[in-house]
């Protein structure tokens, strides 16, 4: 066995080596046919500056129509470029004295961005690096999008003329990562510093994992390990002359050494003898030990998946037989306690909803009761009758806590009591619409959902400054979904929500922590998700001109001819 260990370390090593040497060579190759490359771009720059239609760009003022031109055959002249150098992205001549600026890329669907690619390199060329590129030397510069690039700009094409190249980095490190480095390998593009330029073809997160073992190992071929993953790969570096570039390939090892002919797999059977008896010994251990212990392995394994339906066929040994037993009652015990914490848990939700939904506290009762005082001061019957009738809907409404959910239809009958209770607190100085169209008034929802809103912009939002304060509530379609979800806005024209209060409003993880702050917010969220998950959803804004608009996202219920006929609103939207 000593024996065998020794040649199979001292097979992978050579196989190692062999493999190294081969892809530092290949990837050498690689990174000398790119500098060549290279230095051909440098020299089709370099002689763009006797191209006659070059010339005739600065020979003509921007505006004639011999310099568009000259300008169109110079853009037609790198397209077709383009096809020659596939590992070109982009081509641009521009002008520093009138910016005017031409610009040839492989990705017109990305031309505008191109285009700002090309305007910040050509910005931070001037003012940083003014001669790094006209003297042979091709930049690696980043883009506001995040993407590296690889630039040359020839500033001698002519008076006030300038060509340039962007290459994309990515497109340098492509033609690797379809090398056979095995599964987790690939190929990266680094900086001499060691900054990753691409991270398509590589994760960025396990090269991380190597930069201390790279530091401490400088070469051009280093072995590394994966802490995580308990895999080691094999690291083939090599630098490019004409940039400032590193190109880096990783192998995976288990990809080298899965074909490795393992030379000792003769001598397994040299030892006959010792074979046959391990071969009887291991049947024995396969039906009294292994066999039984694989079967319970598997049940413990879908048991944890969830499968509470496995049981487990007694056999075998005592001890196991015994182990089986103890295992199928405990599966039994699980189920019935998983039962019983679902059951309990519908209890416990159920409660928290009847809870949540008493909570809403209006804040206008002894308002309401100083109008009704006043208005018998005065002796109007008829307005006392009118405020005690909408008063007395409120209430039973209000007090009707046993319903779970109701129509959107009731939910609006209750809210227009309320408002009609307000308007007759504010006589000429509040007006409403209530606007649901027929298909959204038998949709079921949660009660009092609504009604905070609207006594939130009454209490918050009244003002007089903009003549009479007005409410809104409109149901519509949702754009996105509108087979599945509808919006309910509640808009008014009062003072609307400042800056700092909306950017709170908006974000989840303040809603979730306010529970005390915005009691009728958190509340109205919380039950809506309770109901529904968390697809629906409310969204603070303000209107244009002035006002604040809540808008509620719920979910569309289709029964009989309601279903037809949102179908046919959302036809018409």
């Amino acid at each position: 066995m000593s024996f065998l260990i020794f040649n199979n370390v001292y097979s992978m090593n050579v196989v190692r080596d062999q493999i190294s040497q081969n892809y530092s060579k290949l990837l050498s190759q690689y990174v000398e046919d790119t500098d060549n490359t290279l230095k051909e771009f440098d020299n089709y720059l370099f002689h763009l500056y006797s191209d006659p239609d070059v010339i005739n760009m600065d020979l003509y003022a921007i505006e004639t129509d011999d310099y568009v031109l000259a300008k169109q055959r110079v853009f037609n002249k790198l397209s077709r470029q383009l096809d020659i150098y596939t590992l070109v992205n982009t081509f641009f001549v521009y002008s520093p004295v009138t910016g005017d600026l031409l610009v040839s890329t492989r990705e017109n669907t990305y031309y505008y961005d191109r285009v700002q690619t090309v305007k910040q390199f050509i910005s931070e060329n001037a003012a940083t690096r003014p001669n790094d590129s006209s003297n042979g030397n091709w930049l690696v510069m980043t883009a506001a999008s995040g993407d590296n690039y690889l630039m040359k700009i020839n500033k001698d094409l002519g008076a006030g003329l300038s060509g340039g190249i962007l290459i994309k980095m990515s497109s340098l490190a492509e033609p690797l990562s379809r090398w056979n480095t095995g599964p987790g390998g690939g190929a990266l593009v680094v900086a001499p510093s060691g900054e990753t330029l691409t991270t398509m073809f590589f994760p960025l997160e396990r090269y991380r994992q190597f930069s201390d073992q790279l530091q401490l190992e400088p070469s051009r071929v280093r072995i590394v390990k994966d802490k995580e993953e308990d895999e080691q790969f094999l690291i083939v570096r090599e630098g490019s002359t004409h940039a400032a570039l590193e190109f880096e390939l990783i192998i995976a090892e288990k990809n080298m050494l899965q074909n490795l002919p393992y030379l000792q797999l003769a001598i397994y059977f040299l030892p006959v003898g010792g074979a046959a008896v391990l071969a009887v010994y291991l049947i024995y251990l396969q039906r009294i030990l292994v066999k039984p212990l694989t079967q319970l392995m598997r049940g413990m394994r879908r048991i944890g998946q969830g499968e509470l339906s496995v049981r487990l066929h007694e056999g075998g040994s005592t001890e196991f037989a015994f182990l089986i037993t103890t295992f199928n009652n405990m599966v039994d015990q699980i189920e019935h306690l998983k039962i019983s914490v679902y059951e309990e848990k519908i209890r416990v939700q159920l409660a928290e909803f009847k809870h949540l939904q008493v909570q809403i506290n209006p804040h206008f009762y002894m308002n309401s009761l100083n109008i009704i005082y006043n208005l018998a001061a005065l002796k109007d019957t008829k307005a006392v009758q009118k405020m005690a009738l909408h008063l007395a809907d409120y209430f039973r409404f209000i007090m009707r806590t046993n319903r779970t959910t109701m129509t959107l239809e009731d939910e609006i009958a209750h809210i227009r009591n309320y408002l009609e209770i307000q308007a007759m607190r504010y006589p000429d100085d509040l007006v409403f619409q209530l606007e649901i169209p027929e298909p959204y008034k038998h949709v079921e929802i949660p009660p009092l959902v609504v009604q905070p809103f609207v006594e939130n912009a009454i209490i918050h939002g009244f003002t007089k400054a903009y003549g009479a304060f007005e409410i809104r509530v409109r149901a519509e379609r949702d754009a996105e979904a509108p087979n599945d979800f509808f919006l309910l806005r509640i808009e008014d024209n009062g003072k609307g929500f400042q800056a700092e209060l909306l950017s709170q409003l908006n974000s989840a993880q303040y809603l979730d922590q306010s529970g005390d702050e915005h009691l009728g917010i958190w509340n109205v969220r919380h039950r809506l998700q309770m109901n529904f998950g968390r697809e629906v959803g409310i969204q603070f804004g303000n209107r244009e001109d002035h006002g604040a608009v809540v808008t509620l996202r719920l979910p569309w219920h289709k029964h009989g001819e309601g279903k037809k006929d949102h179908d046919e609103l959302a036809g018409r939207g």
